[in-house]
């Protein structure tokens, strides 16, 4: 059924240009066919012939603004079970894969109670206006199992990167002699030691479960790469190789590689002296990702680096605030023209609110930046939606012809919006939940508080 949303306030396009009395045509398919002035398509033979047929809904949105969905863009839905524990330790002892609180809580807890904590956290990303979320899924191609089985009856679309889990590879792992790049004793090894040969890694094997993890979800999803060595970042990039050749074949969307990297000084030091390289530099070519997540403590050579190589950019602030590992560098960043896109990292460091990240973001980098003309709300709410489908190679996150229809309806009266002088500030950093009345995903009102006659 084609849909009409007429009458509308609308942030149109790449650039996200408010168009007042905007109207939204979307097809069938939930894609939008045109987008712009009323005045510039109601008048039309077309529009005439549109909303004469009976298959068409016509609504009316006059007293709302309508902006595309929010693209949260870097999550980690299941450590929503443990919101808040040790909310004072280090970066290394609540998220480090190897051997942190988040790792014993992800082990200890059974399957059916994690599955719920991630079902929950989806509802409530949807309900602050989040119509896609990116997710780094541990647990092997069990782990996208279970968060797929998670969403299965909520209407939020998901990105999932999913993981291996070497350790199910490696023969006679209880035996000292053999070494796992998982586990926690050889911490402090130097990474290009830990190879292949001499963890006994079945190549086949390896590549096999990375095709089906490949074939249940986006991607992959990597810790960093001080975790991995630099066999380990090959065969990832020879997994991710043979599935994008079969992808263009069939016609179907490329699968992404994304990383942490430089996201404390720590881990930056780590790496180089364990290989003489920043993270950034071990990875860029070995494993060659499509986007790099956080990217807090760069040297300029990584930025150098990421910028020729035309990298992605998923910066978390709030993340970054609350272990304490700095402001991401975004002056130098946004100078170089990268595509930066936001996310809000773990659930048991932050609640899922873009909302709540894009106000972080503009406060603390005037603050740091001691500049109150430094970074625009626009620039920043691009972050939230434009950029997120571009990085993600989606065509979400935008109000134009081609792109999908997710949509937010945002009460213009709200009483903590109204009046609205700069559209675009009151957005990151007066808007919340409150003020959503409807949200439409692929055409189709999900989530409404007030229907829209």
């Amino acid at each position: 059924m084609t849909r009409v949303i007429e009458n509308a306030t609308i942030l149109y396009g790449n650039e996200l240009q408010i168009i007042k009395n905007g109207i939204i045509v979307i097809d069938n398919h939930g894609i939008i066919e045109k987008a712009g002035k009323n005045s510039d398509i109601v008048d039309s033979k077309y529009y005439s012939q549109l909303t004469n047929d009976k298959k068409t809904d016509v609504f009316d949105a006059r007293g709302y603004m309508v902006i595309p969905g929010l693209v949260n863009s870097h999550t980690h839905i299941g450590d929503a079970i443990g919101k808040d524990i040790f909310s004072n330790a280090d970066l290394d002892t609540r998220v480090n894969p190897n051997h942190s609180i988040k790792k014993t809580i992800l082990e200890k807890t059974e399957p059916r109670q994690l599955k719920q904590f991630m079902k929950n956290a989806a509802i409530s990303m949807l309900n602050k206006g989040i119509t896609t979320f990116v997710d780094f899924r541990e647990g092997d191609l069990a782990g996208v199992n279970l968060l797929k089985a998670a969403l299965k009856d909520i209407p939020i679309k998901s990105i999932i990167l999913g993981r291996l889990d070497f350790n199910i590879f490696y023969k006679n792992v209880a035996n000292k002699n053999t070494v796992s790049i998982n586990n926690s004793d050889n911490n402090n090894m130097p990474v290009n030691t830990r190879t292949k040969k001499n963890n006994g890694l079945d190549e086949n094997e390896v590549s096999k479960r990375g095709g089906e993890i490949l074939n249940s979800c986006s991607g992959f999803g990597i810790s960093g790469a001080n975790e991995c060595d630099d066999e380990t970042l090959a065969t990832y990039k020879k997994i991710i190789d043979k599935k994008n050749k079969q992808n263009v074949q069939g016609k179907k969307e490329k699968s992404i590689v994304a990383i942490h990297a430089a996201e404390s000084v720590q881990t930056v030091k780590q790496s180089l002296k364990n290989t003489g390289k920043t993270e950034i530099e071990r990875s860029i070519f070995t494993l060659e990702p499509n986007v790099y997540i956080h990217v807090t403590n760069p040297t300029t050579h990584d930025l150098d680096l990421l910028h020729s190589a035309n990298k992605g950019i998923v910066i978390c602030p709030r993340s970054n605030g609350v272990l304490g590992t700095g402001f991401v560098p975004l002056r130098e960043m946004l100078k170089r023209g990268f595509i930066i896109a936001i996310g809000t990292d773990n659930i048991m460091l932050n609640s899922p609110d873009v909302f709540k990240e894009m106000d972080f973001l503009i406060k603390s980098q005037r603050a740091y930046e001691k500049n109150i003309s430094f970074l625009d709300a626009k620039t920043v709410l691009k972050m939230a939606t434009v950029n997120g489908g571009k990085i993600f190679y989606r065509n979400i996150g935008c109000i134009d012809k081609g792109y999908r229809a997710d949509l937010i309806f945002i009460d213009e009266y709200d009483i903590d919006l109204y009046p609205m002088y700069d559209p675009y500030m009151s957005i990151i950093h007066r808007c919340s939940e409150k003020a959503i009345k409807a949200i439409m995903i692929d055409g189709k009102f999900v989530h409404d508080k007030c229907l829209i006659n």
